[in-house]
């Protein structure tokens, strides 16, 4: 088992220069190989052009201050999501001893995208509890590292300035 020390180091550290491009569905999207050879893509789309659940713009009016609400409702700011190429969204748990380390390439990714886009707001969505669980750790971090806010409904995550 990885000591919390350990894993937190590499959450911070693990980073791997990936290539940014459009998708077909996204602003962008980059995927890269995992230290356990699985392929993973990270997908980053304008809120502006998602067609958002409602569940979600609810969740985002209780939550968020009226002024951060006014830039998620106006469409500003992105909505990341990522998955195994193979398996889709669901957190398999087959990173193994990996884990960490695909997650830390994941949090910098992320981080390094948003810094240079300049955004103010993302949003992170989970279903499936082993999501929730797995943005619940993540979206704190990725918030300091952004030197974001951070709330959540456990389904909903939303980042912002």
């Amino acid at each position: 088992m990885i000591k919390l020390e350990l894993l937190l180091k590499e959450l911070f550290d693990t980073k791997e220069k990936l290539k940014w491009k459009q998708g077909e569905e996204t602003d962008f999207t980059a995927t890269f190989t995992g230290p356990n050879d699985q392929k993973y893509t990270i997908d980053i789309t304008s809120l502006e052009y998602l067609n958002l659940p409602d569940n979600a713009i609810i969740a985002a009016g209780k939550l968020l201050p009226e002024e951060v609400l006014d830039m998620f409702n106006d469409g500003e700011g992105y909505h990341v999501e990522f998955r195994d190429v193979k398996k889709g969204k669901g957190i398999t748990g087959l990173g193994g001893s990996d884990t960490a380390k695909i997650f830390g390439i994941v949090i910098n990714a992320i981080v390094d995208k948003i810094k240079r886009e300049k955004s103010d707001l993302i949003f992170f969505s989970a279903k499936e509890a082993s999501r929730k669980d797995l943005y619940k750790k993540m979206a704190p971090i990725i918030a300091t590292k952004l030197e974001m806010k951070q709330v959540n409904n456990g389904t909903y995550y939303f980042l912002y300035k």
